[in-house]
Order: structure tokens, then sequence, then C-alpha cells
């Protein structure tokens, strides 16, 4: 896959992050493996890390970009899912959001 750069965009990493997703939750194995089971989830790669702490929602996908750049800029790891009960592009994490301190 290419991957085009398309202008530059200046971010302050945290808070824009924060203001980039639209809700989050733990993300832990007791909350959300019987959900992951019942295939609520769809992963590119088939596979879901409970490592990963939290799971964040986004609007669209553009938005999901914007923040999984935020993501690999802070060297966090990600994974990006698809949650087919909201309809809506999310990803987990092991970033902490401000909102959870």
């Amino acid at each position: 896959m290419k991957t085009v750069t398309i202008g530059t965009i200046s971010l302050e990493l945290q808070q824009d992050f924060q203001h980039l997703n639209e809700t989050s939750m733990e993300w832990t194995q007791e909350t959300w493996g019987e959900q992951v089971k019942q295939d609520r989830f769809n992963s590119s790669n088939g596979t879901f890390d409970f490592n990963h702490k939290y799971i964040y929602w986004f609007e669209n996908y553009v938005t999901l970009m914007a923040a999984r750049n935020v993501l690999k800029k802070m060297g966090e790891s990600y994974a990006v899912l698809y949650d087919t009960a909201t309809d809506q592009w999310c990803m987990t994490s092991s970033y902490q959001d401000l909102a959870w301190l």
C-alpha cells in the first residue's frame, strides 16, 4: 500500500487526540471478550489485542486516520477495528487519553 503525504497539519497531540474520538472505554477480555466472539468487531488481521487498555470510537474514517497518525507520532500501539453494533470505526490502543487521567 502506498502512503502519500498531503500537506502538513500541526497538532497538539494529546489534546487533539482527546477531541478526535467520540467516546472511549476500557478494553478488557472480561468486558469485551464475549462480544468479540460474537463478531461484533471486524479486525483487518482477525486478531484482537487485549493488552491494549482502551478502545476509542470515531465519527468517520477520516477522523480515525488523524487519530491513528497522532498515536504513531507518540509511539503508541493501536489496532483499527470496525464496530458492527454502532456502525463506527474504532481502535484499541495502549494510549491513555487525557479523559482517563
